[in-house]
């Protein structure tokens, strides 16, 4: 690694997780990182830290089918400019959104000599045909995975989420034909330093939501196509007379005004729904949930690691999973003992859930205290950055 070495990080929606691995890559690389993003938190931000360099390029727009590709395509045009531009000096990092980028990142190793990573988020096309949306024998997901097999094996290393999906990635391509030799694993994370427990007496959101002297059941996040959001709400139903419990959902997703739909028509009090917040405001938000909740659909294990998870643990809130069989979901829990997991479709068994950790304190603050303590042990920034620099120092990737 020579005094000019540098990351390129291309990624269209960079929210808080990724903007802080850029800042900290840009922290230790010789020529700094430079972050090409739509995503408008991060393009307004006052502060950055360290020599990272963001250059501004069209937001993600998920309001329709059209509107979506549309978009990925203004931001792939912006990106094969910036990759274009760059040098053997370079290293680029490519996410998994939008899909164009790998074949990009491939067109520009081959011309210019670039050399780049994957950080799968979402392993497509397999999420899609998990979803209905594309058929697994139908030319698009087949040509799909062709293509994918290719960019991941002339990468340099290929990193996702979490263990399970490790699994399925590696059963998709030869990884040891990477310079990394096999899949690694970049769990999201969470700024401990900045998402931490925050009593509701100190908590100003608590009193403007009514959140006081209640167990606050909180849904953070995206309410896409691959969340159980339907249990959640039938559980809200469920437990209607519950003075003592309510639902709180922040997000957005294909999900967002069915859910806001079924509270109105059923005329639920206890339960609200709300828009994606400031960014400022998410120690408040994450700090409000007594029970946070991360939901999958049937099939969606194994294909993406909610990165919600990690924020509720560190705001040190108990956690039920809403997921199938074994996924990196289940396995975090469990191995942090820090919630429970119930199958998707069983409202009733979610409310269960929630009842018994209303009806004791004891379990609840175990819970609680459980989950703070993995998020500062294995997942917090720290953490989790130092081990994926140990990795790509080790495999070669950066000296």
């Amino acid at each position: 690694m020579n005094e000019n070495t540098s990351f390129l990080l291309l990624n269209q929606m960079a929210g808080p997780l990724f903007r802080e691995l850029a800042e900290d890559l840009a922290d230790i690389m010789p020529g700094g990182c430079k972050l090409v993003t739509g995503h408008p938190d991060t393009l307004n931000m006052r502060y950055l830290k360290g020599k990272l360099i963001i250059h501004r390029a069209p937001m993600y727009n998920r309001s329709s089918k059209i509107s979506r590709l549309y978009s990925w395509f203004k931001y792939s045009v912006v990106a094969l400019l910036k990759m274009l531009l760059a040098d053997k000096n370079t290293i680029m990092l490519i996410v998994s959104n939008p899909p164009f980028l790998g074949p990009l990142a491939l067109l520009v190793h081959w011309i210019r000599k670039v050399p780049y990573i994957v950080l799968v988020y979402d392993l497509h096309p397999d999420t899609l045909i998990c979803f209905g949306v594309l058929n697994e024998h139908s030319f698009v997901a087949r040509a799909w995975r062709f293509v994918n097999k290719i960019v991941w094996e002339r990468s340099d290393g290929v990193y996702t989420l979490g263990s399970v999906m490790a699994a399925k990635l590696a059963s998709q391509f030869s990884p040891e034909k990477t310079r990394l030799g096999h899949v690694g694993i970049v769990p999201p994370w969470a700024d401990t330093d900045i998402i931490k427990p925050i009593d509701k007496a100190n908590n100003h959101l608590a009193t403007e939501l009514c959140q006081n002297n209640v167990l606050t059941v909180l849904y953070s996040g995206n309410m896409g196509i691959s969340h159980d959001i339907d249990s959640i709400l039938g559980a809200a139903k469920i437990l209607s007379k519950r003075n003592d419990i309510r639902f709180l959902f922040i997000g957005e997703g294909a999900k967002w005004q069915s859910a806001k739909n079924f509270i109105d028509t059923h005329h639920l009090c206890n339960a609200l729904v709300l828009p994606f917040q400031p960014e400022e405001n998410l120690p408040f938000t994450m700090a409000l949930g007594d029970v946070s909740l991360v939901a999958l659909d049937k099939g969606a294990e194994g294909l993406m690691v909610p990165s919600k998870m990690y924020y509720y643990m560190a705001a040190g809130s108990a956690v039920i999973g809403i997921c199938q069989g074994k996924s990196d979901l289940s396995e975090t829990i469990k191995r942090s003992q820090c919630g429970m997991v119930v199958e998707p479709g069983k409202p009733k068994e979610l409310a269960k859930l929630i009842v018994s950790l209303a009806d004791s304190k004891n379990k609840l603050d175990f819970l609680k205290k459980n989950s703070r303590n993995a998020s500062l042990e294995y997942y917090s920034r720290k953490v989790c950055m130092d081990d994926f620099l140990v990795s790509l120092r080790s495999s070669g990737i950066i000296n």
